[in-house]
């Protein structure tokens, strides 16, 4: 070998042997500065501000709380902090429990974190906040508050709001006075809600009652359509009413009692008979899963008065009865609630009178005479003709006797 391939040889030695021993030397770097920090006590769990954090009180001083966080340093939560929680919850803290504390400033010059309880308070309950709007659960929360746009109610160390337009048989169209004196009757109330809206930056935490109203409305509806069947009988409470009927809330759904099923008499209108707000034992009488309908019955819970109809009413009776409806064939007399009776056109007047149906009017009071009873069809045959052919013939009779006294 040559002096100069010699040379060549041992520089590509010495270069073989530098770059295999420089891991060895950053290693060594990498130790020594390890040891360095575990020499100096430094943090690696260092809080930043804002973390929210659990903490232990180290010391209870008058005026502050001394907790540590996990941390090389502890850190102090001060007056200004605890004035803004319950009272009765700060006089609870004891040296040695566990609670939940943000990072408000990191450390001064001093070393001290300054912590609040009020903002890790606040900070859980924008967490549980976030979670009811993921999850659509409904709670309830105490109304503490209004502006003119809703209510405000209370989210546990939040304030919750309640749009006008979410709050349930909110009446619309109102002036200012008015709309003001409606939201102030809601104060003190709990209301059950829903969280529709989170945004934590702006402080914006938007409720609705309508809303979760509305969902339990569907699961209550779910469930007794479940659980009822066509015959029980149950008790409602009218929530409204129309010319055709009553709707009663039976317990999570409106079933529609028809204004021929409330009683046995005949009804004009629901109000005639019924009040909102009032209560009833219904029966179930038909059932409509797929268009979620139910129809109600109070008239078969009451006593039917065509069962005993014999019992007080007997053909050739004279008896007191309000007309209800002329119609083309005659004319239709009330006897009771629950009891009609037919009044022929013969037999609503003489032969002689040219058109009898104008002999009466819905609403008359007349006397009829009682022909026919018939329980199980559920029919009454009348007449006023014999009843004034009968009292023209005692104002006869009655005539002639004093004709026969006066002689």
């Amino acid at each position: 070998m040559s002096d100069s391939e010699q040379f060549n040889s041992e520089a590509q030695g010495a270069g073989d042997t530098h770059q295999a021993q420089e891991p060895s030397n950053t290693n060594n770097l990498d130790l020594a500065e390890f040891e360095r920090y575990l020499e100096e006590e430094l943090d690696f769990d260092l809080p930043g501000r804002g973390d929210l954090r659990q903490g232990v009180i180290v010391e209870i001083r008058p005026s502050e709380l001394l907790v540590n966080v996990g941390s090389k340093r502890d850190g102090v939560v001060p007056q200004s902090d605890l004035a803004r929680l319950d009272p009765a919850f700060v006089k609870s803290l004891r040296e040695g429990q566990t609670i939940d504390v943000v990072v408000s400033r990191q450390p001064d010059d001093d070393g001290i974190f300054l912590l609040s309880i009020a903002d890790a308070l606040q900070q859980k309950d924008w967490l549980l906040a976030q979670e009811l709007l993921e999850s659509g659960e409904i709670t309830v929360h105490k109304v503490v508050g209004y502006n003119k746009g809703g209510l405000t109610v209370e989210f546990n160390h939040l304030r919750g709001f309640v749009p006008a337009s979410h709050i349930v048989n909110m009446p619309r169209n109102l002036n200012e006075e008015q709309r003001r004196a409606e939201l102030e009757k809601h104060i003190g109330r709990e209301l059950r809600l829903k969280v529709i809206e989170v945004e934590r930056r702006r402080r914006r935490l938007v409720m609705s009652e309508s809303l979760a109203e509305r969902e339990l409305q569907s699961q209550r509806r779910e469930e007794l359509f479940r659980t009822v069947q066509v015959g029980d009988i149950i008790e409602g409470e009218v929530r409204s009413m129309r010319p055709f009927g009553a709707f009663v809330d039976i317990g999570g759904a409106d079933g529609l009692l028809h204004v021929s099923e409330i009683g046995w008499a005949q009804v004009s209108h629901p109000r005639d008979v019924l009040e909102v707000g009032q209560k009833i034992q219904v029966q179930v009488i038909r059932m409509d899963p797929e268009n979620q309908r139910i129809a109600l019955s109070r008239k078969r819970l009451l006593p039917n008065p065509w069962d005993t109809v014999e019992e007080r009413y007997h053909p050739g009776d004279i008896v007191p009865a309000t007309i209800t409806r002329v119609v083309d064939f005659g004319a239709f007399a009330q006897l009771e609630p629950g009891i009609e009776g037919l009044i022929h056109i013969s037999e609503l007047a003489d032969i002689t009178v040219a058109e009898p149906l104008k002999t009466v009017q819905v609403g008359d009071k007349v006397h009829v005479k009682v022909l026919r009873v018939d329980r199980r069809r559920q029919r009454v045959g009348l007449s006023i003709r014999q009843v004034l052919y009968r009292e023209e013939g005692e104002g006869s009779e009655t005539s002639s006797n004093d004709g026969t006294a006066h002689r």
